[in-house]
């Protein structure tokens, strides 16, 4: 539902342009990720650091109310969590800035390794693309003095699975505009399109194509937790490029997003790298 998803963000942003006020009806919803409910907050953040009121409704399926709360969502929009529905390791949600402390990314890294490998342990390379997204963040996708520096990280652990889904989110300008905002036009035009650009950079292939001795705003340091078998599921969403490096997908989207998403999974399949 990528496309929808899309679609749906980029209508909430054009009526936060003509509104004051928004209201998000979602009584009739019955199903809901953590990567959706990260996006969705940082689309809230957006247009609510524009004045803009943001109400809606909670869903009347339990088990979607529940991954919602759970997820902490409600608290970053001054409402109470039910007296059924505790918040708990199981759905963690975390909003950031460039003044979040590094150790939060960290707590959250052991127990993930704990759902996983049954062990509270660190995972180097996973903390490392995980801090490489947030320096991005905070370095590169936010005009500076303009707008207010957040991103949204997000992690779902499915416990009697071993497995931990993550996502993680900002609503600045996006890779692709960080990128054509510095490269000459002319060496851009030595990619086929903006998605052959963007797989190109996580592959570390900048300076195969245009010359360039620059890594690419520490893209290969987050790709290489793919790479090297550490996290499975890999999927980026920026500006109007969709990647799934799993199916070997990069295509162009119809509805561009201004920003960066990241989704991936960890389970038993994967490299069982960490240090206790």
């Amino acid at each position: 539902n990528c496309d929808n998803v899309l679609k749906f963000i980029s209508d909430l942003k054009e009526l936060a342009g003509k509104s004051f006020y928004i209201q998000i009806l979602m009584d009739d919803v019955e199903e809901i990720g953590i990567g959706a409910i990260a996006m969705l907050l940082s689309v809230i953040n957006e247009v609510s650091s524009k004045k803009v009121s943001i109400k809606g409704t909670k869903p009347k399926n339990k088990t979607a109310l529940s991954v919602l709360e759970n997820s902490g969502f409600f608290k970053y929009l001054r409402t109470t969590l039910t007296e059924t529905t505790p918040n708990n390791k199981n759905t963690f949600l975390k909003t950031g800035d460039n003044t979040t402390p590094n150790s939060e990314i960290a707590k959250e890294v052991r127990k993930a390794m704990e759902t996983i490998w049954d062990v509270n342990a660190r995972c180097p390379e996973l903390y490392g693309g995980i801090m490489e997204m947030v320096r991005n963040s905070c370095d590169h996708a936010f005009i500076k003095n303009l707008d207010p520096i957040t991103w949204h990280f997000g992690l779902s652990h499915i416990e009697e699975q071993n497995k931990v889904k993550f996502s993680f989110v900002d609503n600045g300008k996006g890779i692709i505009k960080t990128f054509t905002d510095t490269i000459i036009k002319t060496l851009f035009q030595k990619f086929r399109d903006n998605a052959d650009f963007l797989h190109t950079a996580f592959n570390n292939g900048i300076e195969s194509r245009t010359g360039l001795s620059w890594r690419g705003k520490g893209l290969p340091t987050i790709y290489d937790m793919y790479s090297d078998k550490i996290i499975t599921r890999f999927i980026v969403i920026s500006n109007d490029v969709y990647i799934d490096f799993d199916n070997n997908i990069f295509v162009t989207l119809p509805t561009s997003f201004s920003g960066t998403y990241y989704y991936w999974e960890m389970d038993k399949s994967c490299m069982k790298k960490f240090f206790i």
